[in-house]
């Protein structure tokens, strides 16, 4: 009898490997022969494996023409039938590993049941067969397959009629078999391999954006070379060096090093031809979906590749969100953002929200005066006693750039810089920084009142939170009115998770306040989006705080209770306090609760 242990471990390992409701395919070792079963695949069949009892395969594709999941099986090492089956090498494992992870393809590999290699695409629910097929074989080509050498599966796009469909063997019979293994090339065993892939588990943003590898009919190194350069532009502000990479990894002989090859043959029929070419924003722009796809309520809660929003800044900020900061000029918008970094770079707490450890920053400054940033980060060195750690605040002020200026954030000379500049702090910190923009107007010249205008900066935008996972704020202006959201087009909320409006209260001494309201709040729950005052002492501390109408409802209890040791009538003291007689009942009634 299975252990509860092993029964959600092989729960895990259907919901990576789940085929057609039609059938799955069973393989004898001891005749070396191939069943196929009319039946659909179960918990108990993927237990059997697991254990050794059975040998599954699995048809991934489904009677309606859709896939989970899709692997590119290279047997090339016994296609030679006159040669001994000699399984691969580590080294050659190690090969195919190193240039899965150089391309960032989502691929998970597995030694197969002869000794070769599956490169398995698990995905977050069901595809397009054919679109799955179309992307692998781009992967493939990608990776140095002629067309034909390998075999894709699913293997067919749709089935005929009475047609069961080809099936693949699955990983880990009777246990560390066939195991997958990690980008060292270690060898996982059954526990370690099914975790390891459930993180690997991906979605059509992810691979869909592999399209530019494009498939080529014939194994040439010009052809393939100049596809995965077109990838490189489109992904990459240092692609030219990413070529280079590329070149000297999966060229044999590199360009430029084969007999008959000029030395500038990389420069002259690749790079040069890329550069004229732009590929950046393709991607982003969605085609409008021809189906749509559901699930059975036990399915859904039972996947494994949804997981909890991760907080960088508790009940505020998400990971991978890209979030607004808007209000009136020189209200306290960039003084609040500012108190926030300084926290989020050290790892402390900002107020009531928790910051459970160190993040990088980014502050993109497109307006202040050079020294306004070393005037009011100041106090925060003397309030933690110390600088963040090295790397973890960086400032990249307008004044430092060429002709004192950046370039627009509309245009992708600007976006590429930026991205440039974070993808260095990233490798120098080991985590994706959390970026601030600071000011919207600022940093570009588009139209405000026109949502054509905004779109290439919120594709923009959404291409850094959604597809790259780097955490955004953008500061912004309110409109005339202080009660109306940001400035310009409406549409610019919509491509947020949380947008905070700064709005300011009557200064008290030497102490700044305002009131953050919640304009929108996506990710966060009712109770977690309730207006508050807060207030900054340019001292570095951050306080919450009383309302204006808190503050004047004080004043007038304070008055009020004077008043009421002379025994006068509420309307006397309304009239005496200049408000209503429901507004003195109301505060008497406060009165009287603070004293019990």
């Amino acid at each position: 009898m299975q252990t509860k242990a092993q029964y959600e471990e092989a729960k895990l390992f259907e919901s990576l490997f789940r085929g057609g409701n039609h059938c799955h395919g069973i393989y004898n070792p001891n005749s070396n022969q191939y069943l196929t079963k009319k039946e659909m695949a179960e918990v108990s069949h993927y237990l059997a494996h697991l254990a050794g009892k059975v040998s599954i395969g699995i048809v991934p594709l489904t009677e309606s023409g859709y896939t989970r999941f899709g692997a590119i099986d290279d047997d090339t090492h016994k296609k030679d039938k006159t040669k001994p089956v000699v399984p691969w090498t580590q080294e050659k494992y190690k090969k195919l590993l190193d240039k899965i992870k150089f391309l960032k393809l989502p691929l998970t590999v597995g030694k197969s049941k002869s000794g070769g290699a599956h490169c398995y695409l698990l995905l977050n629910k069901f595809y397009k067969a054919e679109d799955v097929r179309h992307i692998l074989k781009k992967m493939a080509y990608a990776l140095g397959y002629d067309r034909g050498t390998v075999e894709i599966f699913p293997k067919q796009e749709k089935l005929k009629s009475g047609e069961s469909g080809s099936f693949i063997n699955l990983p880990y019979h009777g246990g560390n078999t066939r195991v997958l293994l990690d980008f060292e090339g270690n060898e996982l065993n059954t526990s370690e391999g099914l975790l390891y892939a459930s993180k690997r588990v991906t979605n059509e943003s992810n691979w869909s954006k592999f399209k530019l590898l494009d498939h080529g009919k014939t194994q040439d190194r010009n052809n393939r070379t100049f596809a995965a350069t077109a990838f490189f532009k489109k992904h990459y502000p240092d692609w030219e060096q990413k070529v280079k990479d590329y070149n000297n990894l999966f060229n044999d002989p590199p360009l430029g090093e084969a007999k008959g090859d000029k030395d500038s043959e990389l420069e002259d029929t690749v790079i040069s031809s890329n550069e004229r070419k732009d590929y950046f924003n393709e991607e982003l722009e969605e085609s409008p979906p021809t189906e749509l796809i559901g699930y059975d309520v036990s399915d859904y809660m039972a996947r494994t590749d949804i997981t909890e929003p991760i907080f960088i800044v508790q009940d505020l900020i998400i990971e991978g969100s890209t979030n607004f900061t808007f209000g009136e000029k020189g209200k306290g918008k960039t003084e609040f953002i500012l108190g926030l970094i300084n926290a989020l770079a050290r790892g402390k707490d900002f107020m009531q929200f928790g910051i459970d450890k160190e993040w990088p920053c980014a502050f993109f400054d497109f307006e202040m005066h050079p020294h306004d940033p070393i005037a009011r980060i100041r106090p925060y060195l003397e309030k933690y006693g110390s600088q963040p750690k090295r790397n973890y605040l960086h400032i990249i002020h307008w004044n430092d750039q060429k002709n004192r200026m950046f370039p627009d954030i509309a245009t992708e000379v600007g976006q590429n810089l930026i991205l440039k500049y974070v993808q260095e702090q990233e490798r120098l910190t080991g985590k994706k920084p959390f970026v601030v923009l600071d000011n919207l107007r600022s940093a570009s010249g588009y139209k405000e009142n026109d949502a054509d205008s905004w779109r290439p900066i919120g594709l923009w935008l959404k291409k850094l939170s959604h597809g790259l996972n780097y955490t955004l704020n953008v500061v912004d202006h309110s409109g005339k009115s202080v009660e109306m959201e940001m400035r310009g087009t409406s549409s610019k909320a919509d491509w947020a998770n949380v947008c905070l409006q700064i709005l300011p209260e009557k200064r008290q001494g030497k102490l700044m306040r305002m009131k953050i309201k919640y304009a929108k709040g996506r990710g966060l729950r009712p109770d977690q989006t309730d207006p508050f005052v807060c207030q900054y002492d340019f001292e570095g501390n951050w306080t919450l705080g009383q309302s204006d109408k808190e503050l004047a409802d004080e004043t007038l209890k304070k008055e009020l209770q004077k008043l009421m040791t002379k025994n006068l009538t509420q309307k006397a003291m309304a009239d005496e306090l200049d408000i209503s007689v429901g507004k003195v009942n109301k505060l008497i009634k406060e009165i009287e609760k603070e004293k019990m």
